[in-house]
């Protein structure tokens, strides 16, 4: 039997089973809008509702804008920061992330923080608002897992690097 064949005859036991009302196949139309089905196992949709992404923070942080302008000829984007994350400026804030190191060491006091996880094959890049250049008041070890810290944050609009926050005398939480 063809790969073709299979695929029809597969498509008409399931046609068959529906019309039948087979309970597993015909669910009630109601249940079934309200709750999503949850992704084949193994399919790559199950996969990337499983990757963790730190929250913890992050949507505070969300009311930003880009601002597009040229610079002697080159495009230069700025952050343009709504009235609730401005507010935010120099005060304390708990965020919870993911370490993407700037030096190769086992500890650090400088890194950057996102949103999302570096090691992802199926997420997209962060981008500027998911990503946060932190500076720690004491080293502390470089790790895959999602880690919570809490600093001062500071805007930073216009930064050479792409960043709008930094994470300034930020300590490690117990449990990271």
């Amino acid at each position: 039997m063809t790969v073709q064949a299979k695929r029809t005859f597969a498509a008409a036991l399931m046609m068959a089973a529906m019309v039948a009302g087979t309970p597993a196949l015909a669910a009630d139309k109601k249940v079934a809008s309200a709750t999503p089905a949850a992704p084949a196992p193994g399919t790559a949709a199950s996969v990337q509702a499983n990757i963790p992404k730190a929250t913890l923070g992050w949507d505070k942080l969300a009311d930003v804008k880009e601002v597009h302008s040229m610079d002697n000829g080159l495009l230069r984007v700025r952050a343009a920061f709504g009235p609730a994350v401005q507010a935010l400026e120099g005060k304390p804030l708990t965020i919870a992330g993911f370490i993407i190191p700037l030096e190769q060491k086992e500890k650090s006091g400088h890194f950057l923080l996102s949103a999302m996880a570096p090691s992802c094959p199926f997420c997209p890049p962060p981008g500027p608002a998911d990503l946060m250049e932190v500076k720690t008041s004491a080293p502390i070890a470089m790790t895959n897992e999602p880690i919570t810290l809490t600093g001062t944050l500071h805007m930073v609009g216009d930064d050479d690097n792409g960043l709008y926050y930094r994470l300034a005398d930020a300590t490690l939480q117990a449990g990271s």
